[in-house]
């Protein structure tokens, strides 16, 4: 599972109408993934608020008040439709901002066209940069031998020392004894 089909599946998976395989995984996602954790926190936060909100109860008189403004709204919608026959008849002519904007916008996609176009000719090879090893391999360790490893029970706290004396850079204790 990773985070965008957690993201997918999010509102399926608070509806509870995910399979119990996917419920699984998704609650183990939650658990594992921080930002998916966070998200799944707010979203029921969010949903448990408005649960709890209070209902709306409008007045009385609400749905005659509500018809008697639409009825307004048309009768204003009327009226200027009437208005705007006239004006459509003779059209206003273009502000000067407005032709402006109209040259600079046809100015902007011929700059990128022409910007793509020198740029479609360019090589298509991708060259990556050479690889360098910069330090030379580790020689192995003499404490990590299989006959060591062996001698070990198991469960000692050996373990952790010869991995970090495996990794221990040797050099910096000789350069301690000489000063």
């Amino acid at each position: 599972m990773n985070c965008r089909e957690f993201r997918r599946k999010h509102d399926a998976y608070i509806d509870d109408t995910l399979s119990g395989v996917e419920l699984s995984a998704m609650a183990r996602h939650r658990q594992l993934c921080d930002r998916c954790g966070q998200l799944d926190t707010r979203v029921r936060r969010a949903l448990l608020l408005a649960h709890n909100l209070p209902s709306i109860q409008p007045s009385g008189l609400f749905a005659e008040r509500l018809q008697a403004r639409l009825m307004e709204e048309r009768r204003l919608l009327d009226v200027g439709r009437m208005n705007c026959g006239a004006a459509a008849i003779h059209p206003r002519p273009l502000s000067a901002g407005t032709y402006a904007a109209v040259a600079a916008a046809l100015l902007a996609v011929a700059g990128l066209a022409a910007t793509s176009m020198i740029a479609g000719h360019g090589d298509a090879t991708i060259r990556l940069a050479p690889v360098v090893a910069s330090l030379p391999e580790p020689e192995p360790s003499t404490l990590a031998t299989p006959a060591m490893v062996a001698s070990m029970p198991a469960g000692m706290a050996v373990w952790p020392a010869v991995f970090v004396a495996q990794q221990a850079p040797w050099h910096l204790a000789s350069d301690v004894v000489r000063h």
